[in-house]
């Protein structure tokens, strides 16, 4: 569906909407809000109620198993996903499910589907979130100075970027205007448009193409990346990151303008996602090796999005922490093998607990 359907789709939902009497209105976002609670109680059952009870009846030790895809996703993004054994009579049995769909606490629910899974009797569960990591690496490839400023002060980023871009001082800054500039950063670095933000923040779409220029001109160098970003690809037919990898993207050349734009956004987001994935994996690396040397019982686990799951006896918990800081912060498995020295700090956050969904953060 083209966007000029897509169009007339919304105008034809408002006009129905606009028709209808408050009464009706308000009984449409009761039921509507119950569906949404519904669909997320029965995917959370289906998927990690029944999926985990299959795993642990097939495993047998109390442990469920996942594998983890090198080349899954074509950004280079590591993911995971249950591994699959074939039983008696050639049926399929499950050892595990997908953490990378694994939904944190969800406070309409009151559930925290991830206290199920928890750490050994007098073990602690670790979980390492690398901080707004796709974000850093826009700052970087752009050389975009405010952004980089806004890392270097340890500012709230998008609180900081919603004062550029609505210029105005960030202590009078919105929760609205933070939630807009939060995802006007996110469209940049996944690819999406003033549709896509007019959509989701129920706003007119002048407004959102008006945000979006506002915001690029707070960030100038991100523009300029972009333009860089897309000469490129007009010229190679392929983007590369700063790890080296490689994406070809031959529709840059279609004679269908959405084609074109949409091989522009797999580009740039290949740019920025690609590493952002690939740093976690220096990090585990790192980790991994630290770990070893330093004769330690504790070990990685998981990883899910942009974090590192370990678990580690109480008396290592410390110790662990200090290498964590110092691996993650200082990268220097990466400075090492791969030579790239980061224009931004990198910011993590560290959570410990005896379970991987109660943890509590620490400084």
């Amino acid at each position: 569906m083209g966007k000029r359907e897509d169009k007339q789709h919304m105008d034809i939902a408002k006009s129905v909407l606009s028709s209808l009497p408050d009464n009706k209105l308000i009984e449409a976002k009761k039921f509507l809000d119950r569906l949404a609670k519904f669909k997320k109680l029965d995917k959370l059952y289906k998927t990690y109620i029944v999926g985990t009870e299959q795993s642990l009846a097939n495993t047998g030790n109390g442990k469920i198993y996942s594998t983890y895809n090198m080349a899954g996703a074509v950004t280079g993004r590591l993911s995971n996903s249950g591994i699959n054994v074939r039983k008696g009579g050639g049926k399929e049995g499950k050892l595990g499910v997908s953490f990378h769909t694994l939904s944190r606490e969800d406070e309409d629910l009151d559930i925290n589907i991830r206290d199920c899974f928890v750490a050994p009797p007098g073990w602690k569960f670790v979980t390492v979130d690398k901080q707004a990591m796709e974000v850093r690496v826009l700052a970087h490839v752009a050389k975009e100075k405010n952004l980089i400023s806004a890392f270097e002060q340890g500012k709230d980023l998008h609180t900081f970027s919603a004062g550029m871009t609505f210029n105005k001082p960030e202590a009078d800054v919105t929760k609205e205007e933070r939630q807009i500039s939060k995802a006007v950063t996110f469209l940049t670095v996944y690819g999406g448009t003033h549709f896509t933000l007019a959509a989701k923040q129920n706003i007119s779409e002048e407004r959102a193409e008006s945000i979006i220029q506002a915001w690029l001109t707070a960030f100038p160098g991100v523009g300029e990346y972009m333009d860089e970003v897309r000469g490129f690809l007009g010229h190679h037919k392929f983007v590369k990151t700063i790890f080296g990898r490689r994406r070809h993207l031959p529709n840059i050349d279609s004679p269908i303008k959405s084609v074109r734009e949409r091989a522009f956004r797999q580009g740039l987001n290949f740019t920025i996602q690609s590493p952002a994935s690939d740093i976690l994996l220096c990090a585990i690396m790192g980790l991994n090796n630290r770990i070893k040397m330093e004769g330690m019982r504790a070990k990685i686990v998981a990883t899910v999005h942009d974090s590192i799951e370990l678990i580690c006896p109480d008396e290592e918990q410390d110790q662990l922490v200090a290498i964590i800081k110092d691996e993650l912060i200082n990268y220097h498995y990466m400075k090492e093998h791969f030579g790239i020295n980061l224009r931004v700090p990198m910011g993590i956050s560290i959570e410990i607990g005896t379970s991987f969904g109660n943890g509590i953060e620490i400084d």
